[in-house]
């Protein structure tokens, strides 16, 4: 991770009314580490999934603009060849997020279907 992405992170901790100690918990390390590991060039896609997923944004929504190359309906790239593992976690990522929100959506209209008595809110 960048400087500028430590930012986008520090900003949206922000937004969200969220702390660094709420991130350092999440993430099992210390409170004073928690700058040195947004900075990390290196970061794991499994870390920024629980950062994107604590800050309820979506992984994209971590990453700096101008590395994003992004077209309706094509798939997310990012500009630095580096980050080409990365591009292909995240697209993977997200096609399963999108398939297993399709399957959820189905189950419960099929629930809804055979028990029309029963809320999902119980």
């Amino acid at each position: 991770m960048s400087e500028s992405q430590k930012k986008i992170i520090d900003s949206l901790l922000k937004e969200k009314k969220k702390t660094k100690r709420d991130l350092a918990k999440l993430l099992n390390i210390k409170e004073n580490s928690v700058n040195r590991t947004l900075k990390n060039s290196n970061i794991s896609i499994s870390k920024l999934g629980i950062i994107a997923n604590f800050l309820e944004v979506d992984i994209k929504d971590l990453l700096p603009k101008k590395d994003i190359v992004q077209e309706p309906g094509e798939e997310y790239q990012h500009t630095n060849p580096l980050d080409a593992s990365n591009q292909i976690a995240i697209n993977t990522l997200s096609e399963a997020i999108n398939r297993s929100s399709k399957t959820i959506e189905k189950l419960v209209k099929i629930i809804a279907e055979n028990f029309p008595e029963k809320s999902l809110d119980e």
